[in-house]
């Protein structure tokens, strides 16, 4: 994927970002890799606003990748589907095997499912196989281009330090950028 064609804002062609599967995902977690996950796509608004302030704290931070995993892949006919929708047994096992492996709850759960629905973009550290952490902000950008939260419940400050405490979970470090 070319992210600075998908991702509006991110203007940097030197970025970090590395588009994973989901069974690449799954062999990161399962054979004890390590990394920053993204879960999101061009197609969601949020996702678009975070790239580039994504891109310039991973890379201040000295990482050397930032995986994106989108959630949405052709089916078998051939249309557009979200994993995290759980239309068929395969994506719902799929799915709830994400959901237990990065030990994710939420009160919110996916339509006629018991798992915890995963809202986009979501940010996740890997360390040795192990999730070290998580959020989720819903952001966009104001007239000036900056991050502005959509909501209450977060802020630009929280997602700056939310990324580098998950940045530096991942390293093993205690500083902040």
């Amino acid at each position: 994927m070319d992210f600075v064609k998908e991702y509006k804002y991110l203007e940097d062609e030197a970025n970090i970002f590395k588009s994973i599967n989901y069974d690449e995902l799954m062999d990161l977690i399962n054979n004890l890799g390590t990394g920053l996950v993204v879960m999101g796509g061009p197609w969601c608004e949020y996702t678009q606003a975070i790239m580039k302030e994504l891109n310039d704290i991973g890379k201040k931070a000295g990482i050397d990748v930032i995986y994106n995993y989108d959630p949405r892949f052709i089916d078998v006919f051939k249309e557009v589907a979200d994993l995290r929708e759980c239309k068929t047994l395969e994506t719902k096992l799929k799915y709830y095997a994400l959901v237990e492996k990065i030990h994710y709850k939420n009160d919110e759960l996916v339509q006629d499912t018991l798992i915890s629905k995963i809202d986009t973009p979501f940010i996740f550290g890997i360390k040795n196989g192990e999730c070290v952490g998580y959020f989720s902000i819903q952001a966009t950008k104001n007239a000036d281009g900056l991050l502005v939260p959509i909501n209450d419940k977060s802020s630009v400050i929280d997602f700056y330090y939310n990324v580098t405490s998950l940045i530096n979970k991942v390293k093993n470090l205690n500083n902040y950028y």
